[in-house]
């Protein structure tokens, strides 16, 4: 380590408040020192984070109240369970549809009826499979969503 290198507060800020918390090596320790002798900006440094440490040493939270631990991890479980539900849930749907639409296909595919019919039938089921989606994704949006949320009351 170069200790002749000069103090740097944007780089060198995490070594003075490692040393206001006497984290540091011997080796750090010296080079810290050095600059608190000879240079006033890191003397700054360290006087501001002396009190911010004496600061924030005092502040304590206040403890919550035992009803909430007991709403949040009823809220969690619950959460967790109904998660876990749906996303069996549309597994299973999704595997079904992906069933009944690789036998529709191959259905359509086998067909005695012209190119032309069976392509207007792929094409007609897409948009069907479109608009089902995007219908459910509304409803999903709009459930979500107050609808008097924009109103002055």
């Amino acid at each position: 380590m170069n200790d002749r290198r000069p103090f740097d507060p944007e780089r060198d800020g995490p070594l003075i408040s490692a040393y206001a918390d006497g984290e540091l090596d011997l080796e750090h320790r010296a080079l810290v020192e050095s600059w608190l002798e000879m240079d006033e900006r890191a003397r700054l440094e360290l006087d501001r984070v002396v009190q911010m440490k004496a600061f924030t040493d005092h502040l304590a939270l206040r403890p919550a109240p035992s009803e909430s631990w007991e709403e949040f991890h009823r809220k969690v479980y619950n959460r967790g369970e109904r998660s876990l539900g749906w996303t069996l849930f549309w597994g299973g749907v999704g595997v079904v549809a992906l069933y009944v639409a690789v036998r529709l296909l191959v259905a359509i595919i086998a067909l005695a009826v012209p190119v032309l019919v069976r392509l207007g039938l792929l094409i007609a089921g897409a948009g069907l499979l479109v608009l089902l989606v995007s219908t459910i994704r509304e409803r999903i949006y709009a459930r979500k969503r107050d609808r008097y949320d924009d109103v002055d009351r």
